[in-house]
């Protein structure tokens, strides 16, 4: 479903400097929810979450994408963003991420340490001054860590 959604809407956004983060597609107190993350290089505020949910609505209504009513969400991805495309692993290279696994590796599931990016289907954190490299398929969540 989000796949098929990014396709749609993610030309219309390009067009306008705004680049597709994540989409869910859920259920959440008996009622469905698209909820559309987005970034812009100036950032993103209300104005631009406001703009975007008007170009999405525009093109998902012409495409009758969605038989059943929903609720439409825009919003940024925050300072914690969740990190999925590869274009994202280059960009937040050298920032503090947290990294969850579906299996553990030597004993563990959650590694924290400095991003360092993508290399042949594996991603790159160095924790305490060693490179640790994590099988991507295995990679459950990457999530930047906030830093006050």
């Amino acid at each position: 479903m989000g796949q098929l959604a990014e396709s749609l809407i993610t030309p219309t956004l390009n067009e306008n400097g705004i680049e597709i983060v994540d989409i869910e597609y859920l259920k959440e107190q008996g009622r469905w929810v698209l909820r559309i993350f987005i970034d812009h290089e100036n950032g993103v505020n209300l104005e631009t979450c406001e703009k975007a949910s008007r170009m999405i609505s525009g093109v998902l209504d012409n495409s009758d994408f969605i038989a059943q009513s929903y609720v439409l969400e825009v919003s940024s991805p925050g300072l914690d963003r969740i990190i999925k495309k590869d274009r994202d692993f280059i960009r937040f290279s050298g920032h503090k991420a947290k990294i969850k696994t579906f299996e553990a590796i030597e004993g563990q599931k959650k590694f924290v340490g400095i991003l360092q990016g993508l290399e042949n289907d594996h991603v790159l954190l160095e924790v305490d001054g060693k490179e640790i490299r994590l099988p991507r398929s295995n990679v459950k969540q990457v999530k930047l860590v906030v830093e006050l």
